[in-house]
């Protein structure tokens, strides 16, 4: 999971390095666009928003049921396992506003949604672990 992550993270990086030379290029040719139209389009941009989506829903869904689990038992590796599937919605939930709000980009999200992640790993492993 956290590999997929880190992953994205690093695609992201890329993804704006590209758009950045693409933006530096066409500054120098003098505003010529080529015949494109000054489109630029993505076409599985709206596949990954939905995917994004559902992922902070199946989150949220797991985090209730987490809840309702401890409720039950008062295990307390199941209360760890419900804040990282909790913490784990908000960080698909900003990542989702950060593509889709452009105000929301800032230069300092990547350290924040690694943060969440190690987090997120530390309650698992505490879940893991801990004998009660």
């Amino acid at each position: 999971m956290s590999a997929w992550i880190l992953m994205s993270s690093l695609v992201r990086q890329v993804d704006s390095g590209i758009d950045e030379e693409r933006d530096e290029n066409e500054a120098g040719s003098g505003g010529a666009d080529l015949g494109t139209g000054g489109v630029e389009a993505e076409p599985f941009e709206p596949i990954e928003q939905a995917i994004k989506i559902a992922i902070v829903a199946f989150s949220l869904l797991l985090l209730g049921l987490s809840i309702s689990a401890y409720r039950k038992t008062a295990l307390k590796r199941i209360l760890y396992a419900s804040v990282a599937f909790g913490l784990f919605a908000v960080q698909m939930f900003f990542d989702y506003l950060e593509d889709v709000v452009k105000g929301f980009d800032a230069p300092f999200n990547d350290i924040i949604f690694t943060g969440i992640t190690l987090a997120i790993l530390a309650l698992f492993f505490m879940a893991v672990v801990r004998k009660t």
